[in-house]
């Protein structure tokens, strides 16, 4: 379960689909329809900030190269894989 979100909360009213509904319901489990709903839209807004960031910096630098972002995350990936197989316990005979 996770901690519970400090800061005032308020209540309100949403309208849902029934079968969205349900599948919070199944999905939140003791957490709670509130607390999944309010990290779902907490991670949505993070992403539409990512993506005014991006669209600020390409406005100002011009579009992001895919190469580029492709090569970095394999450097990313590679630097984190050998970070875990150096933090991995060593198997005991």
């Amino acid at each position: 379960m996770t901690a519970p979100r400090s800061g005032k909360t308020r209540v309100t009213s949403v309208s849902l689909r029934a079968e969205t509904l349900e599948a919070i319901r199944a999905r939140a489990g003791k957490q709670g329809i509130s607390s999944y709903i309010e990290e779902a839209v907490q991670r949505q807004l993070q992403r539409e900030a990512i993506d005014e960031y991006i669209e600020a910096a390409e406005a100002d630098h011009g579009p992001v190269d895919p190469a580029e972002v492709t090569a970095r995350a394999e450097r990313i990936r590679a630097h984190h894989a050998a970070h875990r197989a150096d933090s991995a316990p060593a198997d005991v005979a």
